[in-house]
């Protein structure tokens, strides 16, 4: 089965470089790689990597932006990508992945034809495991979900990359994960909030996804090393604001209505920012308390 790769990027050739070098070393190879650029890569990169995917029979397709007509940051670029593929079966990647052997492969093995299965995503090896403290707190503030993988009813995801086994999952990391093209674009692409380094378009897609009757699953054999680069990253404050004010949209839209409802997700919001200030995250905490109010 053939399938596609998109890689939205910004400000980040050096890392991007080292995730397409991982991609070669796969013993499985995309039909097409997908570049959807919001700064502007170098000739001398384009013409190194275009060789390079040539030489393994690979479609290199560089889309650099447009930014008087297209909004830049991450979300548009997911759905500027996925307008541009031509297999139905897609990997989105964020741009500081390196892939482990097999990546590809483990997650093709996964694919059924299942017309529900929206996805098989994979897992981040240098992802910190929960403590047993972390385990309690997040309880006690609501901030658990019923699945390793899922979201619960006030808009919380909840993720284990220490998993042994494929599960079935409601929320995915969504820059390392494969979907279904057609059931991407049914379910309308990828929200954009308000550009540049959007915060928790997954969850919103997920969300809507679970509430559509749609399920992933996750491939804990399908392995990658997530740089989490600096490059291009807005500063935490702007991060903190960002998330709040999104996850409460985001809820908004598909969380309960009721009183009761709006209280539990006030105090898991309280949890999660005090979370922040526990690990000295506090720019990010002032920043989350604005965007909330």
């Amino acid at each position: 089965m053939k399938f596609s790769v998109i890689i939205p990027t910004y400000k980040r050739q050096k890392e991007l470089e080292e995730c397409l070098a991982s991609i070669l070393r796969q013993d499985l190879l995309p039909a097409e790689i997908i570049i959807v650029d919001d700064e502007a890569l170098t000739e001398e990169f384009l013409k190194d990597w275009r060789q390079k995917t040539a030489a393994s029979k690979i479609e290199f397709i560089y889309h650099k932006k447009d930014q008087a007509k297209e909004i830049r940051g991450s979300s548009s670029s997911r759905n500027v990508g996925v307008n541009l593929v031509k297999e139905k079966i897609i990997f989105i990647l964020d741009d500081d992945l390196i892939l482990e052997n097999y990546f590809f492969a483990k997650i093709m093995a996964d694919w059924e034809d299942d017309r529900d299965l929206l996805g098989v995503g994979g897992v981040i090896t240098n992802n910190r495991i929960k403590k047993d403290w972390e385990k309690r707190y997040n309880k006690f503030f609501g901030l658990r979900a019923g699945l390793s993988w899922d979201i619960n009813e006030i808009g919380f995801q909840s993720w284990n990359d220490s998993i042994k086994d494929r599960q079935v999952a409601s929320y995915v990391h969504g820059g390392v994960c494969s979907y279904n093209k057609e059931i991407v674009k049914k379910l309308g692409g990828f929200t954009v909030f308000g550009g540049g380094r959007e915060a928790l378009e997954d969850l919103d897609f997920c969300w809507r996804a679970k509430i559509a009757g749609y399920y992933f699953f996750i491939e804990p054999a399908a392995r990658v090393f997530h740089a989490h680069s600096l490059s291009g990253r807005e500063d935490e404050f702007t991060a903190g604001f960002k998330e709040s004010f999104n996850r409460r949209k985001i809820f908004a839209k598909f969380g309960g209505k009721k009183l009761e409802d709006k209280i539990k997700f006030y105090w898991a919001n309280v949890g999660w920012i005090s979370r922040q200030i526990l690990t000295g995250k506090f720019k990010k905490a002032r920043g989350m308390i604005k965007g909330l109010l």
